[in-house]
C-alpha cells in the first residue's frame, strides 16, 4: 500500500460515492474506481460495500479510514506550520468570501492587491458555507459572524447591519409608508435560510406575503431592483444602489461583525500576513458602509 492510497479511501468514505469522491480528488470516476479496486486486491480485503445508495465502509475500511484521517490531520498540521515560516511575498493565497461581499466591496480592491503583490496568486472561493481552515480549505476567510472560531486569528473590520429595501419604482406604484404586510416580499432559501436577514423577514413579514425565495443574496438584490418585491438585505449591499430605497422602521442593528481571519499556524507567513493586512485595512475603510449608519433615517 502506498501512502497516497489513503487519500482515495478518505475521499470515498466522505463522499459515499465514486462521482462525488472523484470531484474531491479532481479525477475521473473510472480512475478512482480502478485505484480502489487495485488497493483492495493488493490488501486482499474489501474496504467498501457497494450499495445502491452509495459506498459504505466495511470494518476493515473503517480501520483504514480512521488511520488515514489521523495521518491527514498531522500532515495538514505540518503543512500549516511550514507555510507559516514562509517569508516570501509570493505564492498562492486561497481566499474564501461570500458572493455578496465580493460583488459589493471586495471586487474594487482586487486591482490594487494585484498591483501591490504582483507575485501572489489569489484564488477566490465564493461561498456562504463554513470552510475548515484546519484542512486548508482556505488560507484567509472573510465572514460576517457574531462569534468567530476560537482557533482562528484576525480582526473585525466593522459591524454588519441590515434593513429592508424596495425599488423606488416599486414604491411609486405600490405607495410608500405602507405596513410591511401590504407588499410582496422576497425571501431566502437553502444555505441562507438561517441568514440574519432571513430571520428578520420571518419575524416581520407574514409567510404568505413572501412570493419568491433565493439561495443567493445577489439574486435577492437583483429581484428587488427589478421590482419583484421588498427584501431584507445587508446595508452594504443595498445602500450603495441608488435604485433602491430603505423602508422606514426596518433598520436592524446587529451583533454581527465582518471578520478577516486565518489559522493561527499561518499568520507568520509573509503572504498570508500581507493578505490579512491588505483586506483588513481596505474593509475597515468601509466600516460605515457595512454598518449602514450613515443612512439611518429609518
Amino acid at each position: 500500500m502506498q501512502w497516497d492510497d489513503l487519500r482515495f479511501v478518505l475521499a470515498i468514505s466522505r463522499a459515499t460515492g465514486l462521482n462525488s469522491a472523484a470531484k474531491l480528488l479532481a479525477m475521473n470516476p473510472s480512475s478512482v474506481y480502478r485505484r480502489m479496486e487495485s488497493l483492495e486486491t493488493s490488501m486482499g480485503v474489501r474496504l467498501f460495500e457497494r450499495l445502491r445508495s452509495g459506498y459504505r465502509l466495511t470494518v476493515a475500511g473503517e480501520q483504514l479510514a480512521e488511520a488515514a484521517a489521523r495521518i491527514e490531520v498531522e500532515a495538514l498540521n505540518v503543512e500549516r506550520r511550514v507555510l507559516g515560516t514562509d517569508m516570501r511575498l509570493q505564492g498562492t493565497i486561497r481566499l474564501s468570501a461570500s458572493e455578496a461581499l465580493l460583488t459589493h466591496l471586495l471586487a474594487d480592491q482586487l486591482p490594487d492587491f494585484r498591483a501591490e503583490y504582483p507575485d501572489v496568486v489569489l484564488e477566490v472561493a465564493l461561498s456562504n458555507r463554513h470552510v475548515d481552515l484546519s484542512r486548508r480549505d482556505a488560507d484567509i476567510v472573510i465572514r460576517a459572524t457574531a462569534s468567530p472560531p476560537e482557533h482562528l486569528v484576525g480582526r473585525s473590520v466593522g459591524q454588519v447591519n441590515g434593513a429592508a429595501y424596495a425599488a423606488k419604482q416599486f414604491l411609486d406604484a405600490q405607495g410608500r409608508d405602507q405596513p410591511f404586510d401590504a407588499y410582496d416580499w422576497i425571501g431566502y432559501d437553502g444555505e441562507l435560510a438561517s441568514f440574519r436577514q432571513a430571520r428578520w423577514t420571518e419575524q416581520n413579514v407574514p409567510a404568505p406575503r413572501v412570493r419568491l425565495r433565493f439561495d443567493s443574496i445577489s439574486a435577492v438584490h437583483g429581484a428587488v431592483v427589478r421590482g419583484l418585491g421588498c427584501a431584507a438585505l445587508p446595508c452594504f449591499v443595498a445602500d450603495q444602489d441608488s435604485r433602491l430605497e430603505r423602508l422606514p422602521g426596518s433598520f436592524e442593528k446587529t451583533d454581527v461583525q465582518m471578520w478577516v481571519l486565518t489559522h493561527a499556524d499561518l499568520r507568520k507567513s509573509a503572504r498570508i500576513r500581507a493578505g490579512l493586512q491588505f483586506f483588513g485595512r481596505r474593509l475597515s475603510a468601509h466600516a460605515e458602509t457595512l454598518s449602514g449608519e450613515l443612512d439611518r433615517d429609518s
